[in-house]
């Protein structure tokens, strides 16, 4: 784990241990604290206001967000970048009517088309994700390059989508020769494939998404469920 990782790391568990309650040290403070640079601390800071656990106000330092304390905190190596850091490449566009798969998952009928799209995401201009997405065209009539090689997330909510959760799973896999191309690195070299599905606040599946990265990292801080104990017990 990179120095700078390592104090978001513990100012999140002093946040949560109730260490610190409104207002985080000074910068200067915080490099003696960690022993390390103000630019590492700078890091450090930037990324717990990414995550959004702190707020900055200009020329008065950093604060806790309480707005976000005792809701889940899941933060990840994506969402840690800003959008003007982060691009898109199409790799295939097309439009196809359902499989039976695709009607179970969506709810659809026959004649149901379906976007199949398939683009690399890139953050500072290096590759670093492969993602194939589906995306019920009732719900997309439009879909082109431009919003492929953009945020699909920012443009549901600009159509009038009303976005409600994601479901989110994880499998470690090997990447394989044809992904391996595309992402520079050996074949059979160790990766994630996160499985995401999008739901609107009516309940609607909007997109269902297969992202593979060999360099994921994901951290979470969710409150204790005793009932899943008690369920473990019981097995």
């Amino acid at each position: 784990m990179k120095k700078y990782e390592l104090v978001v790391q513990d100012i999140i568990s002093k946040i949560c241990q109730h260490s610190i309650n409104h207002k985080l040290p000074p910068e200067r403070d915080l490099s003696e604290i960690y022993g390390l640079s103000r630019f590492t601390i700078r890091k450090a800071l930037a990324k717990l206001e990414a995550i959004g656990i702190v707020k900055a106000k200009l020329g008065s330092g950093y604060f806790v967000n309480t707005s976000v304390m005792g809701t889940p905190l899941i933060y990840n190596s994506i969402t840690e970048n800003s959008f003007d850091e982060m691009s898109y490449k199409k790799i295939k566009l097309n439009k196809k009517l359902p499989d039976q798969q695709d009607k179970q998952i969506f709810s659809i009928s026959d004649d149901d088309y379906i976007w199949n799209i398939r683009r690399l995401r890139l953050i500072h201009n290096k590759v670093i994700q492969i993602e194939e997405a589906k995306i019920p065209v009732r719900l997309f009539p439009e879909m082109n390059e431009q919003i492929i090689e953009n945020s699909i997330q920012k443009h549901a909510l600009a159509i009038g989508l009303d976005i409600d959760s994601y479901l989110t799973s994880y499998q470690a896999i090997s990447v394989s020769r044809e992904d391996s191309e595309l992402l520079d690195c050996k074949k059979n070299t160790a990766a994630m494939n996160i499985t995401n599905r999008g739901f609107l606040k009516n309940g609607e599946l909007f997109i269902v998404s297969n992202i593979i990265d060999i360099n994921y990292q994901c951290t979470y801080h969710t409150p204790f469920n005793s009932e899943s104990i008690d369920y473990r017990d019981k097995k």
